[in-house]
């Protein structure tokens, strides 16, 4: 009897780490913080759309792409064959630091986007003028500025979103002031963008570049985020979708 009892409690904890394991696994994450372990979770399946994830770190890796490896889930979301490195080729550049200036996102994309060198990242503005060389432009819509609830509304009609977050999904405790030509920026080099696939009352669910398909994380946080962020956010439609 006490042979059977042993092998149904093993049996029962195989079963529960088996459990777990599926629920949550462990990667190397954040533009800053490279090597840092963080647990992920996964989202119910019902909850999202299906968006095809691009992993910016895939060979030839964009270390500091985050930007067009999300734009290039939504174009193929609506049946454009592009890569995040076609995407980069076809992208404004500026340098970091050009004399007494400092490079503006919202021009270009500020440094080296390889990672190779040091680089910060890119606003809507520029994402938006290369998403419609691919798109005409009534099918790409920049709704920077809106309340994240027009953004959970175009969720619920299955339209995924490109957003400029952080690379913890919450609001960045220190910014650095950038002096561009077009005046006095508030910047951080934990910009991170992500697609949007999913809301619900409690989590935000997204595609991150870093790896990630519906990454599971806080809404409350991602929310605030995106407030500090200016929130910025692009979605295209009309394309058969």
């Amino acid at each position: 009897m006490q042979r059977l009892l042993k092998i149904v409690t093993i049996c029962l904890l195989t079963y529960l780490a088996v459990s777990v394991q599926e629920d949550h696994f462990y990667v190397q994450a954040s533009r800053t913080a490279l090597g840092k372990a963080e647990k992920i979770t996964r989202s119910p399946q019902n909850k999202v759309i299906d968006v095809s994830l691009v992993n910016q770190l895939t060979t030839p890796a964009l270390y500091n792409g985050c930007e067009v490896a999300a734009l290039s889930m939504l174009l193929q979301f609506q049946g454009k064959k592009v890569t995040k490195n076609e995407l980069a080729k076809q992208l404004a550049y500026t340098p970091m630091h050009e004399g007494k200036w400092d490079g503006n996102p919202n021009q270009a994309f500020v440094g080296d986007i390889t990672g190779k060198k040091p680089g910060l990242g890119v606003y809507h503005g520029p994402i938006y003028k290369l998403a419609t060389k691919y798109l005409p432009k009534k099918h790409v819509h920049d709704i920077s500025g809106s309340d994240f609830s027009k953004v959970a509304g175009l969720i619920e009609q299955g339209k995924p979103v490109w957003v400029i977050t952080t690379t913890n999904f919450e609001a960045p405790k220190t910014w650095q002031k950038f002096h561009t030509k077009q005046g006095d920026l508030k910047v951080t080099f934990a910009m991170h963008s992500v697609v949007i696939t999913g809301v619900d009352a409690r989590y935000i669910y997204l595609n991150d570049p870093y790896g990630h398909k519906n990454r599971q994380v806080d809404k409350k946080a991602f929310i605030r985020s995106y407030k500090a962020m200016g929130k910025q956010a692009i979605y295209v439609d009309g394309m058969g979708k």
